[in-house]
């Protein structure tokens, strides 16, 4: 997914909104993840979306405090905080998996820099314990592309969208939360996008036949991609493969880390829906 159609369809979100005093920073939060103008699938682009989502839901947790909106949510809308509650989990489930393959990578990352050190003290060759972790490393990959897949249906099964209701602010209100829940579709469409690359960034041994007719790495690899075709292939030295793992290592704890302060934040944000149903 490039990051102009990920921009396009986050601004196409926000022509249905109507504005109200009540929505002024959440719409402000909101105008900045629609204008997030990233140029590469790559691990900042990522690392941008989520930071602007933290700073949405903390808006959004100061909105759903207000009384009119609690009011008009609990008087009017029962429904919809029905619908959010339903979509929040499935965001929520989204965020957890997501970090849990983040998680593992970083596991197999480390347990490749482990062997490359050991093997380069060593010198000479790729070894047993090198082949067996970028093995591993490999079918980890294949999983994620496949976990990635499910959760990508999973997303598609939120509904989005604006409806006309008799009153005013609550009308207003939900098409401010929906699209919340949009542009949080966007971003997470597009780190799964990222975590698994494309399906022929990963062959197995296959790879390295890529790496030996001098494969282009062009600019738009991801990261993960391009480590991909270092390790399943004769990579140039373990100098040159700890390096790719070292940027990998980086940029994916940066993005587990963003990842675990977005789940905290819809964890708050389904724990004040829940307060405002139940008054």
């Amino acid at each position: 997914m490039s990051n102009m159609i990920i921009k396009e369809q986050l601004r196409s979100t926000s022509l249905s909104s109507r504005s109200h005093p009540s929505t002024f920073g959440t719409e402000g939060a909101l105008s900045k993840v629609e204008t997030i103008n990233a140029t590469t699938s790559s691990s900042e682009s990522i690392l941008m979306g989520l930071a602007s989502l933290e700073d949405l839901y903390d808006c959004v947790e100061e909105f759903l405090k207000m009384g009119s909106t609690q009011r008009v949510m609990s008087s009017y809308g029962s429904k919809f905080v029905e619908e959010m509650l339903d979509e929040s989990l499935r965001l929520m489930d989204t965020c957890s998996v997501s970090r849990d393959l983040m998680a593992e990578t970083q596991e197999h990352v480390r347990d490749i820099q482990s062997c490359v050190r050991r093997k380069k003290v060593a010198g000479g060759g790729r070894g047993d314990q090198l082949d067996v972790a970028i093995s591993r490393y490999v079918g980890f990959r294949k999983n994620m592309r496949k976990e990635a897949k499910k959760l990508l249906g999973s997303l598609k099964k939120i509904e989005g969208g604006s409806s006309s209701y008799d009153n005013e602010h609550l009308g207003v209100v939900i098409d401010v939360m929906r699209r919340v829940v949009s542009v949080n579709v966007v971003v997470l469409k597009s780190l799964l996008v990222f975590l698994p690359g494309t399906q022929s960034s990963m062959k197995s041994k296959l790879a390295s036949l890529l790496v030996k007719k001098k494969y282009n790495h062009d600019a738009t690899k991801s990261e993960l991609e391009t480590l991909d075709y270092a390790i399943c292939g004769d990579f140039s030295s373990h100098d040159d493969l700890q390096k790719k793992l070292v940027e990998v290592e980086v940029s994916i704890g940066g993005v587990e880390k963003s990842f675990e302060g977005l789940f905290r934040r819809l964890i708050r944000t389904r724990a004040s829906l829940l307060n405002i149903i139940s008054h």
